[in-house]
């Protein structure tokens, strides 16, 4: 599908302002490139709480009467990771109904559910004998050679029918995944395949300029799109590592959830851009409640991320960047591992369109410590 001329005047003129940054990123230096992006938009990481970002950029969308297939003004590149990744990738090829419906059904369609030797831990159904050796089965597995608990090719399979390799993209898209193999961050990218050679060039030069020189950055061809934006979703021990090419070529590696090294991914748009519009999904102080040992697991988990985003925002505002922030003032109404709640998702989903609303804040340096 090939973009309108309108579309690719647009998406060029954003390769063209990422372009004239230097080769390697001039993020610790205060001065500012001339020719920046206006602004970059930056999409955490937050399992089913993803659909706050999605009522946040359907009312993006609708306020600034933007259509489908368009780029998603004013923003020239679109940073995630995880569910942010999945939100972003449906923003930058602009398909706005596509991410509004994914978010209505997403509840219907099971899409994080435990792998089928472990299903009876949670079913209430089951007696306690039984779930009690399913409970069995999964410690003996994870300490032995299971290294997931949730079926993740199940979730695989719900992407593939969801992503189209071949959708063209308007906005340049970057997003985290973690090396687990090499035990290092690495960036996968999209822009628009129908560039010339020479435009597609200057948009990924302009890319590498956002992650630094030594930073792996790959292009999510159509063979490992869904792959890529897959591993920057697998929570280690909930899910298995992906398994990928190695950048370097030559076998694979196993990758998984961006969040480990970055959940807020900043750091890869505060050098394209003299603004950067970040959408976190946590209240400034949050007091979450765990039903069970997957949400404790998880939660363990987004202590870590926040202490990595609090270090990050820091740095970014230390550096003189342009910071406005998005965030709930409440605990969502959905949890993280809710894609089957479907009631908190619509409440979730309305909140971030309400709160998009009222539009950004600027990031107030201490706030969230």
């Amino acid at each position: 599908m090939s973009p309108s001329a309108p579309n690719r005047r647009t998406f060029l003129a954003s390769a063209a302002a990422l372009a004239a940054l230097p080769a390697a990123a001039a993020a610790d230096s205060p001065a500012i490139p001339r020719r920046r992006l206006a602004r970059a938009l930056v999409l955490s990481g937050g399992g089913a709480r993803g659909a706050y970002q999605a009522g946040i950029i359907d009312y993006l969308r609708l306020a600034g009467q933007i259509p489908e297939s368009a780029p998603l003004q004013p923003y020239g590149i679109i940073a995630g990771t995880s569910i942010g990744a999945i939100n972003g990738y449906f923003a930058a090829t602009g398909q706005y109904d596509a991410l509004r419906a994914l978010w209505y059904s997403i509840a219907e369609q099971q899409v994080v559910r435990l792998k089928a030797r472990y299903a009876k831990i949670l079913n209430s159904d089951s007696g306690i004998g039984t779930r009690f050796a399913a409970a069995m089965r999964l410690v003996i597995g994870l300490s032995n050679n299971d290294t997931g608990v949730i079926d993740g090719e199940h979730l695989r399979d719900w992407l593939a029918s969801r992503i189209d390799p071949t959708y063209s993209v308007v906005t340049p898209l970057i997003w985290t995944v973690t090396n687990l193999t090499t035990q290092t961050p690495e960036f996968f990218y999209l822009v628009d395949r129908s560039l010339s050679p020479e435009e597609r060039e200057e948009a990924v030069t302009a890319l590498r300029g956002t992650v630094g020189p030594d930073a792996v950055l790959r292009e999510a061809t159509p063979d490992i799109l869904i792959d890529a934006l897959r591993a920057s979703t697998a929570i280690p021990i909930a899910f298995d590592p992906v398994e990928l090419p190695a950048p370097s070529g030559g076998g694979t590696n196993l990758y998984v959830d961006g969040g480990v090294t970055a959940n807020t991914p900043i750091a890869a748009a505060r050098a394209a851009a003299n603004r950067i519009d970040v959408v976190l999904m946590d209240p400034p102080l949050e007091q979450t409640h765990y039903h069970n040992a997957l949400e404790v697991g998880f939660g363990v988990f987004g202590a870590m991320q926040r202490r990595i985003l609090t270090a990050d925002l820091r740095a970014a505002y230390l550096e003189h960047a342009e910071i406005f922030q998005m965030l709930p003032e409440n605990e969502l109404p959905v949890g993280v591992v809710g894609f089957d709640d479907r009631e908190n998702i619509y409440a979730t989903f309305k909140v971030g369109f309400a709160d998009a609303a009222r539009g950004f804040a600027p990031y107030v340096y201490g706030e969230r410590e």
